[in-house]
Formats: C-alpha cells, structure tokens, sequence
C-alpha cells in the first residue's frame, strides 16, 4: 500500500518535469530562432527520457575530501521535499496548507547548503551560501503574500476553501498587486533567470550542483523543475480561479519567456531588491489586505 502511494505521487511528478522540460527547450529554441529536439519521438517526445536514461546509467563519482553521506544525502532532501509538497496540494484536505507549503519551501535550501558544503568545491560552497542569501531575501515578502490571499479570500490557509471565482471583480482587480509579488517570488524559489544566484554559469560554473553527475543531479533537476511546477499551479489556485493545467502552462511559458529575455541580477542588486522592495510591498499589502474589510 505504501509502495503504491508512493508510485503515485513519484510517477505523475516525474512525467510533468519530463514534459516541462522538452516545453521550455522548444520554446528557447522558438525564441533563439533555432531547431530544438527533433529527432528523439515525434517533436522530440522522447528526449527527456533519453536524458533520464543517459543520466541513471551514469556512475556516480565522490569528489575527493568530500563528506560522502551529506554528499549523497543533499540530493535526496530536495527531491523528497518537492514530493511532499506535491502531496500536500492534491492529496492533503488539510485548513493549513498554505503553512504548511511555506515551511517545506523553507527546508529546501538545507539540501543545497548541505550539497555546497559537503562537496569541497569553493563553486559549489558560494553558490550555497548564494542560495541561502536569496531565500533569506524573499522569504518572508513569499510568506506575507501567501497568508494576505489566503486570510483575504478565507478564514484560513486551506486552498479548496478559496472563493476566488465568486469574489467581484473589484476584488479580483485588487489582487493584482499580490499576483506581481507573487511570480517574482516563484522565480527566486525556483531559482530561475532572473534570480538563479546560486547556478550562475559564468560565474560558479554551476553553483552548488558543479560536483554531482549521475543520478545526484538528475534528484536536484526534478526537484527545480518539480517546485516550478508546484508553484505555478499554487498561482493557479490561489490568483486564477482554480487549478487548471491550460494556466499552469501558460504560466510556464512566462517564466521561459523571461529566461530568453531578462539577464541576471547580481548577488548585491537582488538582496536590495527583496530587502528594500518585496518586503515592504508585501507587508504593506498584508495590512491593506488585513483591513480590507474596514477600509471599503
């Protein structure tokens, strides 16, 4: 019973990063005026099981000096994480799951911080400590939006209580400011363009993963790709009237849109941005939306 829970929250994950993936590598390739996977099944079908397969036949290789079980551990920590969190939003019936999601956000960067240090790699052990500085710069702005939408629309975090198709449009309208903190949260979450500090190519080679091949960076890739998707569909439910995978994927293609378009921002630039711009927007918003009742 437990093997087959754990295949059906495992199998579904998987095939949404598969198919993601080949999705935001057509689409760069659209952008890029290029070809992209072609050849592998019918539009490239089957190119990300290829890359799954090419990745699990790998050896696994420790880097010297390395610390072997935290090595070997980190990866494990962001994928069952992303596992969690998926169960939490369909499975789970429970008041709490905003809270609940906002805690295992929280957890995640313990496994890049444990990758970065156990690697023995000066890239890898920055492009931790980058990570940590990121999630300790939106966090709070991402937990404040969180609990404005769910105590605005409902009387708590739960989000098969949320009434945002009956609410009018006034109130919808409102919510826009909530649903612009909210994407630039997701893309730091999720590390992307334009807030993927702790990968930076040109300058950490590939941050806190430099150091894992094999099936240690096929744990930390689902887990990226996992929380996009997670997350996207958390958007969905709580700013978009409802889970619907036509907006999760038009959600997606935002964020590939802004990959292909936006560069990067330095280390210093985000942390002003989230310490001096999320933050007090999103408590500002918190309040008004706390006494949206007594304003109006």
């Amino acid at each position: 019973m437990i093997l087959l829970i754990i295949i059906t929250i495992t199998v579904p994950i998987l095939l949404v990063v598969a198919f993601t993936t080949l999705f935001e590598r057509q689409v760069m390739a659209s952008m890029q005026r290029r070809m992209g996977p072609q050849t592998s099944g019918i539009g490239g079908l089957l190119q990300p099981f290829y890359d799954g397969l090419k990745l699990g036949v790998k050896e696994p290789i420790l880097p010297e000096l390395s610390a072997s079980g935290a090595f070997s551990t980190a990866p494990m920590i962001a994928f069952i994480l992303s596992q969690v969190s998926l169960s939490i939003i369909f499975i789970s019936d429970s008041s709490y799951q905003g809270i609940i999601l906002m805690a295992l956000s929280s957890l995640a960067v313990y496994g890049v911080l444990l990758a970065g240090w156990a690697s023995n790699s000066k890239y890898a052990f920055l492009g931790a400590l980058r990570s940590v500085a990121l999630m300790v710069s939106y966090e709070l702005g991402f937990g404040a939006v969180l609990l404005s939408i769910c105590l605005f629309l409902t009387d708590s975090t739960g989000m098969k209580s949320l009434n945002f198709a009956d609410a009018s449009p006034f109130v919808q309208a409102a919510l826009l400011p909530l649903l612009l903190v909210f994407l630039i949260c997701i893309l730091a979450e999720s590390k992307r363009i334009p807030f993927d500090l702790p990968e930076a190519e040109a300058e950490l080679v590939a941050g806190f993963n430099v150091e894992y091949s094999s099936l240690g960076f096929a744990l930390f890739f689902i887990a990226e790709y996992a929380n996009l998707a997670i997350l996207s569909a958390i958007a969905s439910i709580y700013f978009l009237g409802g889970f619907s995978a036509l907006k999760i994927i038009t959600l997606l293609f935002g964020f590939v849109w802004v990959r292909g378009t936006l560069p990067r921002y330095r280390a210093d630039s985000f942390m002003r941005l989230g310490w001096k711009a999320l933050l007090p927007l999103s408590l500002a918003l918190f309040s008004f939306y706390a006494n949206f009742d007594l304003i109006f």
